[in-house]
């Protein structure tokens, strides 16, 4: 892997990964220097891991070495610094939506290096631990705050406990290089999307603000993933939280999600329309109870004046507007009224994304349960929470790029196939995952993995349920890929590389 290496160095170092002000130098180099990143420690095993090619994906490679273009679905196994690297070649300003769902810095019943903690007695040349000392003689690295350069590892006022802050400071220095290629990779209009729980979210938004800038955040949402119940000490949490930034506020979109309920729709002349009866009122901001809003076409002119009735029918006219029967008939003429409504294409009806998504994480397990894929991962993302994000980005450009490099159990590409199938689009999607290894326990079905924390005895499969014992995530998530695709009849073929395949231009 040290070839590897060499390339995705000799790859970046032209790369305008820093925001000039907000990004250290020492960011740079360990953008530019995989062997100084704080993960670096782990990068041995990782890379083992990685040699063991999962089966799913060792079957479907013998494929031709074409080169990898933006047209490509891409399912990706290796580490992701490596993967992001190895893609800016081809896909460099191209991607429109990142979803991720890095590790939350909890622990992890899969042996994924899912915490990034330093122990009291880690030295400052530590791969694992946040540097002691200033990383360049411009200062400390700014993720970290005031703790990553002068705080010592051990806190004198708890009693010689290691510092809490350290252990935030080493998940961004996981972090920062991750970002700030993603960020190489985003076009101008493309929007990134980092779901966190709370531990981390307030570290994460700083972050987030550094390597995009502040001016360019669209806000946070909050994923409602539970409802009540549990055994919280103080407060039970049944939410996630998930930053939004653009690579530029100026080019990107609002977000935005279908019309919902109480929006009506109608099948008119072969197209769903979303039809609106209340576009024109009597007087708008007064409403009074018993009395009608709606503004009737018969009464326009006497309330509103002719010109306001020659626009409304010239909208008529261009079919913009229509004309629809209202209330009960005139009990002397027997002749009814007509309402005036809006009609609207389904695919243009949009309304602004709300801040909180009710999306139940028990429907991440039935997503991977109608696959045949039950009993192995407790509580992936749903899919329609991820659907709704890409969506959200995407509504008016459904052959854009998707990027997640925390694929997981590849939650993200079963919703940009969704997404496609929902509104004939032809989103593509890059998937990167480690070939990190499922514990024995989760493939023995005597537990389910959290996602987030240890297995759980509660939610043990039957053996029915359980599903085609799996060595890796990564070949787990490859399987998952192409069950989905088979589920929702995706006729283009997807690519399985590794992160070195990329590299060499495979």
């Amino acid at each position: 892997m040290a070839g590897a290496d060499q390339r995705g160095t000799a790859q970046v170092r032209d790369v305008p990964l820093s925001r000039p002000g907000q990004v250290s130098s020492a960011v740079s180099s360990a953008v530019e220097a995989p062997a100084a990143s704080p993960i670096s420690g782990a990068s041995s095993t990782s890379r083992t891991a990685a040699g063991q090619v999962a089966r799913t994906v060792a079957e479907a490679r013998h494929s031709a070495p074409s080169p990898v273009t933006t047209g490509d679905d891409l399912v990706i196994e290796g580490d992701n610094l490596d993967a992001l690297r190895a893609l800016l070649p081809t896909h460099r300003g191209a991607v429109r939506v990142v979803y991720i769902d890095p590790p939350y810095n909890t622990g992890n019943a899969h042996t994924y290096r899912d915490s990034f903690r330093t122990s009291a007695s880690s030295s400052a040349s530590s791969s694992d631990a946040c540097p002691t000392e200033p990383a360049s003689a411009g200062g400390p690295d700014p993720c970290c705050g005031p703790t990553h350069a002068s705080a010592p590892s051990a806190d004198p006022a708890s009693g010689g406990a290691r510092s809490p802050y350290r252990d935030h400071a080493a998940w961004l220095d996981f972090m920062r290089p991750r970002l700030e290629l993603a960020r190489a990779l985003m076009r101008e209009d493309g929007v990134l999307f980092l779901h966190i729980d709370d531990r981390e979210q307030a570290f994460a938004q700083i972050l987030g603000h550094e390597v995009f800038g502040e001016e360019n955040s669209l806000g946070t949402l909050i994923h409602q993933r539970a409802k009540g119940g549990g055994q919280a000490k103080f407060v039970i949490r049944g939410h996630d939280y998930i930053h939004a930034w653009a690579r530029s506020l100026d080019a990107a979109g609002p977000l935005v999600t279908e019309k919902k309920p109480p929006a009506r729709y109608e099948v008119i002349d072969g197209r769903r329309m979303l039809v609106e009866d209340d576009v024109l009122r009597v007087s708008f901001g007064t409403y009074v109870r018993g009395r009608e809003r709606r503004l009737m076409y018969e009464d326009i002119e006497a309330v509103r004046g002719p010109a306001k009735l020659a626009e409304i029918d010239r909208r008529l006219a261009s079919g913009e507007l229509a004309l629809r029967p209202w209330g009960e008939p005139d009990p002397d003429t027997g002749e009814r009224r007509h309402a005036v409504v809006r009609l609207t294409p389904a695919e243009q009806a949009t309304s602004k994304l709300y801040s909180i998504l009710r999306v139940m994480g028990s429907q991440g397990r039935s997503d991977l349960e109608e696959l045949g894929l039950g009993g192995i991962f407790g509580y992936p993302k749903p899919v329609e929470l991820v659907r709704t994000l890409i969506e959200a980005v995407t509504w008016h450009d459904p052959s854009a790029v998707v990027l997640d490099f925390f694929a997981g159990s590849g939650t993200t590409a079963q919703a940009v196939m969704e997404a496609n199938a929902r509104d004939g689009g032809a989103r593509r999607f890059v998937l990167v995952q480690r070939a990190e290894p499922i514990a024995s326990r989760l493939r023995a079905g005597r537990g389910t993995d959290t996602g987030r924390g240890t297995a759980s005895a509660a939610a043990v499969p039957s053996a029915s349920e359980a599903a085609p014992a799996f060595t890796t995530i990564s070949e787990f998530c490859a399987e998952r890929v192409r069950r989905a695709a088979e589920r929702w009849e995706c006729s283009r073929s997807v690519r399985y590389l590794r992160a070195e395949d990329l590299a060499s231009g495979g």
